[in-house]
């Protein structure tokens, strides 16, 4: 679920910037279409690579904003913060009357899971081979 969530932020959020990518990362830890998931400041700093001020005036943004509420009667396993995000919810629960779904993205060319048509130029267990201990070295001087 996810997924859907997820794919609200980068499609209908007002969001910008840090505030944006905190949103994404919230909404990844989504599990329903209730859109409610828990995260500490401390992972959102790690996930994001962003500082804990950036981080907290990314939550203050989305919070004033009404694109995240924070659920002050929960905690986390941890004490962390539990986060809802409103609009996420209204789209997804408006999405399931009318019998929509957000599509599900078909994988890159390299998609791991996608088949490799016409099959592998080798065989499995198969390698280039090299001669016994051959290294790259630094010319000789």
């Amino acid at each position: 679920m996810s997924h859907d969530a997820r794919a609200w932020v980068w499609d209908h959020s007002r969001s910008k910037g840090t505030a944006r990518l905190i949103l994404v990362l919230i909404a990844d830890r989504c599990v329903d279409d209730r859109c409610i998931a828990y995260a500490s400041v401390t992972a959102l700093m790690k996930r994001a690579n962003a500082s804990r001020s950036a981080v907290r005036a990314a939550l203050d943004k989305l919070i004033d904003s009404g694109e995240l509420v924070w659920l002050d009667d929960r905690q986390g396993p941890r004490g962390e913060r539990y986060y809802h995000l409103p609009d996420a919810a209204r789209f997804l629960a408006k999405q399931a009357l009318e019998g929509e779904r957000i599509p599900t993205p078909a994988g890159s060319e390299s998609d791991p899971a996608k088949p490799l048509e016409g099959g592998p130029e080798s065989g499995p267990g198969e390698r280039n081979p090299t001669r016994e201990g051959a290294r790259i070295r630094p010319p000789e001087q």
